[in-house]
């Protein structure tokens, strides 16, 4: 939360405002990952779809590599939330904690 990439994608970059929640995701496996613009946050009790990714329409990560993306998110609805879940194209997810806004 409350990434400082903000002010680059809003005013040098991309003309993207309020894109506050930065994500990096590591693929730890052996083989390519895609995985589309969207992730959810869970709780004990309730689910939050974000659909908004940047960069829009997914992304290949191959082994061992980071791949950032962004979304606008207020950090009171963050906070509700522990963890994150991504799911790649062959139906598999991909579950971590979710840290402390910073």
């Amino acid at each position: 939360m409350n990434s400082s990439i903000e002010e680059v994608l809003s005013f040098k970059c991309c003309n993207l405002h309020d894109q506050n929640l930065e994500i990096h995701l590591k693929n730890q496996g052996k083989e390519p990952i895609t995985v589309p613009s969207a992730c959810i946050l869970v709780n004990e009790k309730e689910q939050y779809q974000i659909n908004t990714l940047f960069p829009a329409g997914g992304f290949t990560i191959p082994p061992g590599e980071a791949q950032a993306c962004y979304s606008s998110l207020d950090e009171a609805l963050y906070v509700k939330y522990q963890w994150i879940v991504f799911e790649d194209n062959q139906g598999r997810e991909y579950r971590a904690p979710l840290p402390a806004p910073g």
